[in-house]
């Protein structure tokens, strides 16, 4: 073969090495992987994990990559059925917030929160919102702190569930605010949101993709982004931060394994998962999520978890929160 023609060969065997789906993962063990989702299927980390399934099965050569719901005690369950799964690489679960918050609630966990997992990969988070019914006395964040310090009562606030991270929020805003709320159970969004509509709730936190559209068709107000970002579609609403610098709280979904993964395994299940989350093929069927899609390594995600457990076993115990 012509040297000229051999070197465009080369070159193009490079260029389809490059784009082409990692066929075979030799740090990765064989047979089927596993994603332990910690709710019901249908919510919207199940419909995650599918997606992640997926894209991963693809890139690994069509290995088999299955979705497991594992429901109950608040994550428990599947996390506890995590720190005894194999630790190969084959098995790893969607955390959510419950996951650095339960560790902070005194529960008698059967895994210790630190030792007993590797973080693998962020995948997702999602921005939360501060609102309220359109009938409450304050546009503003300002004039909210105004009101609920001369208020003779505390004023009642909610979230899609009790410890939650959006119940939480509300915690540490009333801890760096100066001022008194009770957080009003509910056991999911849907119904919390159609009592502050009716305006029997004045206040709720949740996610910024559950509570915009009522924002949007005027049948809520917002107050303030809960996060360091300005809200998608908000710019020009503030957020709790530009009064109360750190202020920081935000949904997310990540990979988190068992404790004794192999360090080039873990490297590379890592890599695998960035790859996918980083893809237009990720962002293009999560587009109506209401996610900011975002992978890191497992040390970018470890440093950030530890952080987050400090600060809600600080907001819990000015808070005197228990668990149940």
């Amino acid at each position: 073969m012509p040297k000229r023609r051999s070197s465009l060969f080369v070159l193009a065997l490079a260029l389809m090495a490059a784009v082409a789906p990692t066929v075979s993962a030799q740090d990765l063990p064989g047979g089927p992987a596993r994603i332990y989702v910690p709710f019901a299927p249908g919510g919207p980390t199940d419909v995650l994990a599918r997606i992640l399934a997926d894209l991963l099965s693809t890139r690994w050569g069509g290995r088999s990559v299955l979705v497991e719901n594992r429901p109950g005690a608040g994550t428990i369950v599947a996390t506890a059925a995590l720190a005894k799964a194999p630790p190969d690489g084959s098995t790893f679960m969607l955390a959510t917030n419950s996951f650095l918050i339960n560790p902070a609630l005194n529960l008698k966990l059967p895994y210790d929160t630190v030792r007993d997992f590797v973080p693998v990969s962020m995948i997702a988070t999602q921005p939360i919102a501060l609102v309220a019914s359109k009938s409450f006395q304050a546009d503003t964040l300002a004039e909210l702190i105004a009101l609920a310090r001369q208020a003779p009562e505390s004023l009642n606030y909610t979230s899609p569930g009790p410890r939650t991270a959006t119940h939480l929020a509300g915690e540490m805003l009333q801890q760096r605010a100066g001022f008194r709320m009770t957080h009003i159970n509910y056991n999911g969004s849907a119904p919390a949101l159609t009592d502050v509509i009716a305006g029997r709730v004045p206040l709720m936190l949740d996610v910024w993709h559950s509570a915009r559209r009522y924002v949007e068709s005027g049948d809520l107000k917002l107050i303030a982004g809960a996060g360091l970002d300005p809200l998608p579609g908000a710019a020009g609403t503030p957020t709790i931060a530009a009064t109360f610098p750190g202020f920081n709280v935000i949904a997310f979904n990540a990979a988190i394994g068992p404790a004794g993964i192999p360090g080039p395994v873990l490297e590379k299940l890592s890599a695998d998962i960035r790859t996918v989350v980083d893809s237009r093929a990720f962002a293009e069927r999560t587009a109506n999520l209401g996610i900011d899609a975002k992978g890191n390594t497992p040390a970018e995600l470890e440093a950030w978890m530890r952080q987050e457990i400090d600060k809600w076993v600080r907001i819990v115990r000015e808070a005197n929160i228990k668990g149940e």
